[in-house]
Order: C-alpha cells, then structure tokens, then sequence
C-alpha cells in the first residue's frame, strides 16, 4: 500500500469527490494515494520549491547561505512564520564555529522570506545559517483544488487507458486534453493543459538577486 506523502497537498476524500467515488470504496486508494504524490512533487517543482522545501508548513534548521555582499538574504522557502537562529561563521575556513546575528540587526519580510540586515553581508560560501519555519500551516484552497485536479486526472487516465476528454461535475464541466499532443512536453505541460498554470503562478519560488 502506498503512504500518502506529509506534505501533500491534497486529500484522498478530496480526490475521490472529484470522482464520484463513495468515501467507503477503497479499492482504487492506493492508486490515488500515489497520483496524489506525484501532483505534489509536480506542483513542486512547477513551483521551483528548493529540493527537500515544501509548501506544507516545515522547520528548516541551520540553513546554510553563502555570503553575497548585499544586506539582502534571500531564504530558499516562503512565507516564513517564525525566524528561531540565525548565525554567522566565525572563522574563515570550514569550522563549526557560529556566533549568533542579534535580533536587532535585522528585519524580514515574512511573506517574500527576505531577511534585510543592517549590515553588509561577509561574502564566502556557506557564511551564515538560519533556523526558520516557513510554508502553510493550512494549504491555501486553490494549491489544494490543484494538486486534487491533477490527482483526478491521472487516476482517471491511469484508470481508462487514455486521456479523459471531458468530465460533468455538476454544474461545471471540465475538459482534459491528450498529454502527448503537448508541443511543450514535461509535468508542466499537463499544468497547462488543465488551465492551472496561472493558479499556480503565486506560489513559484523566486530566487530574489541581492540588489543592495
């Protein structure tokens, strides 16, 4: 049987209401356990999340950033929620030798997960560490309806053989095209193709430049 990632996006009852499936068949949840998987890890990297980084809320401890120069460091994951440690070496070469930035000599935007100082940064690799916890403590609802979109469509194609065409839920319709037609090719074709390439678009990772 498979195991439902932690950070996944979507839920299994989630998935089986876009399918008309009854909350008490269980015969097809391992196949959505792992389409389920595999719509987050495609959202994922559409996203350009950092490996390991994900959008369910995580602590990411001793973080390590190489010193730019700039007063800006940008963190791998955002939004952050909670800043715990943040450190600097204190000896040039690659010795665990850290001493901590006070609290004073910085601000951070929460929602770009930025950390401005008041000072420039010492540059060279792996300069500075950060404790931090960032991402949702509840999946916003259109990250959600994303990944159980994309779910929907792979259990349903893995399901008949091809591609579904068209699926009434309700009073909304929903129309899939063939995967392979796509001139594009790769996972975010398929984002594309379900029309939730601008859904997913505030939530991709930006790598910010150090402009200051």
């Amino acid at each position: 049987m498979a195991t439902l990632l932690s950070y996944a996006l979507t839920s299994v009852s989630d998935v089986k209401e876009n399918l008309g499936i009854d909350s008490g068949d269980t015969s097809k949840d391992n196949l959505i356990i792992r389409k389920i998987n595999q719509a987050t890890q495609m959202i994922e990297s559409f996203c350009n999340l950092s490996y390991n980084h994900h959008f369910v809320e995580t602590t990411y401890t001793n973080e390590e950033y190489d010193g730019q120069g700039s007063n800006a460091l940008s963190l791998k994951m955002r939004p952050v929620t909670a800043i715990s440690s943040f450190q600097y070496r204190t000896s040039p070469g690659n010795t665990d030798n850290w001493d901590d930035v006070e609290s004073e000599d910085y601000f951070y935007d929460d929602g770009a997960g930025v950390i401005e100082l008041q000072f420039r940064q010492s540059k060279g690799w792996n300069k500075y560490r950060v404790t931090y916890t960032a991402g949702y403590s509840d999946i916003p609802v259109d990250l959600a309806e994303a990944a159980a979109t994309i779910a929907s469509f792979y259990v349903e194609n893995s399901a008949s053989g091809t591609a579904v065409k068209k699926k009434q839920e309700g009073q909304r319709s929903i129309e899939y095209f063939d995967p392979s037609g796509s001139s594009s090719g790769g996972s975010d074709s398929i984002i594309a193709q379900l029309g939730l390439d601008d859904v997913l678009q505030r939530y991709i990772q930006y790598n910010l430049a150090d402009t200051k």
